[in-house]
């Protein structure tokens, strides 16, 4: 899709208005640590993660809460027994960070 010159001017302006800058390049930018695995989420997604496990811990209950990550997506189960953690992302996290897998084609 090309952009034309007013709806580059739209997005601009937008942009000033809500100071959206864009994605940063880095890549993911928060590690959530559950079931004993270490997932890289972005900001964003780690903040609705956190977000859900504490309406979830708020009406004890369990549920299913999803975790868009790096390689994909998951359905984490959340109980009063779950353990999680978030800590921000370090340089020596993203260097070890396995390639996403590649797209299947069909």
């Amino acid at each position: 899709m090309t952009m034309t010159p007013e709806a580059r001017t739209a997005v601009d302006g937008f942009r000033r208005e809500t100071r959206l800058e864009a994605c940063q390049p880095h890549g993911p930018g928060y590690i959530v640590h559950a079931l004993g695995r270490d997932f890289h989420v972005s900001d964003e997604m780690a903040r609705i993660f956190l977000r859900q496990v504490e309406r979830v811990a708020e009406s004890d209950a369990s549920a299913l809460v999803i975790l868009r990550h790096a390689h994909g997506v998951e359905l984490l189960m959340v109980t009063d027994a779950s353990s999680f953690s978030i800590r921000p992302s370090t340089a020596a996290d993203r260097a070890a960070a396995q390639a996403a897998y590649p797209r299947m084609r069909g």
